[in-house]
């Protein structure tokens, strides 16, 4: 038995993650799709949307170039916090800083 807790998802993130891919994955844009992936999105707590918006981040990062487009087309401040989180991801294996690194222990 292992001492790590496992990580525990809501059934509400897993049915957005799901919303999302299928979006991101699409040949062409689908309105159906985005409209239900902004339903999922309101089903969302608060801990569960900032999970989504890195798993965003990471999913712009490797997949087609229009993911960050076709979020923005679902919702503008996802799309908006979706970039902020891409732009903090790991650069060669070390997270980004933000502002200032500190000087002191």
């Amino acid at each position: 038995m292992s001492s790590l807790p496992e990580l525990q998802l809501s059934q509400s993130f897993k049915l957005a993650q799901r919303a999302f891919s299928e979006v991101l994955d699409m040949r062409q844009f689908d309105a159906s799709l985005a409209m239900a992936a902004r339903v999922r999105i309101a089903a969302l707590d608060k801990l569960d949307l900032s999970r989504l918006i890195r798993w965003l981040g990471w999913q712009t990062h490797v997949r087609n170039p229009q993911a960050l487009t076709r979020i923005e087309r679902i919702d503008q401040r996802l799309a908006a916090s979706v970039l902020h989180a891409r732009s903090r991801l790991p650069v060669n294996g070390r997270p980004a800083l933000s502002g200032s690194p500190r000087r002191t222990a």
